[in-house]
């Protein structure tokens, strides 16, 4: 009888285990399938085209960007960042003199990207940014989108190849105000230009970003 139960309860352990097993693969395969995901298509694709000149990587940027890719956006950045104070005026454009920090760090780290890109590439950066026509600012060197509207907010993107210099820039522009009397007034407008080389006439990496205005 002591024996019996023995094997029932050896037999009860091993299916335990077979379980567990089985419940682990299934999660890593979960996970193996999500991180595919980030990177494909529906359709088992890649996201990203083959990178022959520095439209395919601009593109590729967008998408990564649009995406919410961090891990690509990452490959666009070379860290730390030691030219850093406008990279943190953009982080803490629209947050309280109270609430910023004095000074700015020295440098801006991976770390900083992974914490603050959602407001470098806030939603007018991303939303404009899907408007440029990548072959009309290949053809001419330029595109200005049309002004879009986010809530109260409105924007556009200007978009300008320099092949002389082999940059890329990419201006957030926001108009000024209205007074209270609905008049238009200039004040309020400024432009945050993001600046990007072009490294073997095709890789695009980050330079640094500017404020006009």
């Amino acid at each position: 009888m002591k024996i019996t139960n023995w094997k029932l309860v050896l037999s009860i352990c091993l299916l335990g285990m077979v379980f567990l097993q089985a419940c682990d693969n299934k999660e890593k395969s979960a996970k193996q399938s999500e991180k595919k995901t980030d990177a494909q298509s529906t359709d088992g694709k890649s996201l990203y085209e083959p990178v022959n000149s520095w439209l395919n990587d601009f593109r590729n940027f967008r998408t990564a960007v649009y995406q919410k890719d961090v891990d690509k956006q990452k490959t666009y950045f070379s860290f730390p960042l030691n030219d850093s104070t406008q990279i943190w005026e953009a982080v803490y454009d629209r947050v309280d003199d109270q609430k910023r920090p004095e000074p700015f760090p020295a440098t801006f780290t991976e770390g900083d990207f992974l914490k603050h890109h959602n407001t470098i590439f806030n939603s007018a950066f991303v939303k404009s940014l899907l408007k440029v026509k990548s072959e009309v600012l290949l053809k001419k060197g330029e595109y200005t989108t049309p002004e879009l509207v986010d809530g109260k907010e409105h924007f556009s993107m200007v978009a300008n190849f320099d092949k002389a210099t082999s940059t890329l820039q990419l201006a957030v522009t926001y108009p000024g105000g209205t007074d209270d009397e609905g008049n238009y007034v200039s004040e309020g407008e400024y432009a945050i230009i993001y600046i990007f080389k072009i490294t073997d006439n095709k890789y695009l990496k980050f330079d640094k970003v500017l404020f006009a205005g």
